[in-house]
């Protein structure tokens, strides 16, 4: 049976597509759905269909909710049909990055399409990435009960980047999924572009030399203890989430 995981929040800039990466990451084999006004998965090789491992397929979707509702209802619903259909073709693991402003649109379909998908021997799970705004914390509790009835599993990853989050109303909004916390990072100004141009893909290849000639060995050292200690912290995040994609 092949499995789906919905990487979500409404919310945008709070660190979604660094727990997709981190979920790439953890399980490479994953064929990647990316529902995105832009295309910003780009270090991952373009997929034509949405069953090859290590890939992305990129669904491209209006930019705000603004723009959605200004399509009309029917035409906001038509534009999941190459979503939807995508989602019944699974046959692999399968991590969906949806874009902001996008997931309760989608969950809110799903909700219709769960008993079909489940009829073709497809499951699905979902992980919401929460952070110390109120406006994520409100969207990541409306998403995880959007999908109580038909999700196989509901994730958190409460992301520090921003910020600490209130215990008492992370709590209130987790439930009873399964949360686990990744901390927040303080990179020097080289660290962060050499992150931007490579995104957690390319931080396991980065060269030590090539790096001491661009900065100093003593630099060249500190980047890549940074970015490898990051790395690994965000796929320890994504671990209960890339168990259950793989263990079906």
């Amino acid at each position: 049976m092949p499995r789906i995981l919905l990487v979500a929040q409404e919310t945008g800039g709070i660190g979604k597509s660094t727990v997709t990466r981190g979920l790439a990451e953890a399980v490479p084999d994953a064929a990647i759905l990316e529902i995105e006004s832009v295309h910003r998965l780009t270090e991952f090789t373009t997929g034509k269909v949405g069953n090859e491992p290590g890939s992305v397929r990129h669904f491209p979707m209006r930019a705000d909710r603004a723009a959605i509702e200004a399509s009309g209802g029917k035409a906001a619903r038509a534009e999941f049909d190459d979503v939807l259909n995508a989602l019944f073709a699974v046959t692999v693991p399968t991590l969906v990055d949806i874009g902001a402003n996008t997931s309760a649109s989608l969950l809110g379909l799903l909700k219709d399409e769960a008993p079909a998908l489940k009829d073709a021997g497809i499951e699905m799970a979902i992980i919401v990435v929460v952070a110390a705004e109120a406006g994520a914390l409100a969207d990541a509790g409306k998403l995880l009960q959007a999908a109580r009835d038909w999700a196989g599993g509901r994730f958190v990853v409460a992301n520090a980047v921003r910020g600490a989050i209130d215990p008492v109303l992370l709590k209130r909004v987790v439930g009873d999924a399964v949360l686990t916390q990744l901390r927040s990072f303080e990179f020097e100004d080289k660290t962060r572009e050499v992150l931007a141009a490579g995104q957690l893909r390319n931080i396991a290849k980065l060269d030590r030399a090539k790096l001491a000639k661009e900065t100093s060995q003593a630099e060249a050292g500190r980047m890549l203890r940074d970015l490898t200690a990051f790395r690994l912290a965000v796929m320890e995040a994504v671990r209960p989430a890339a168990l259950w994609l793989v263990e079906g």
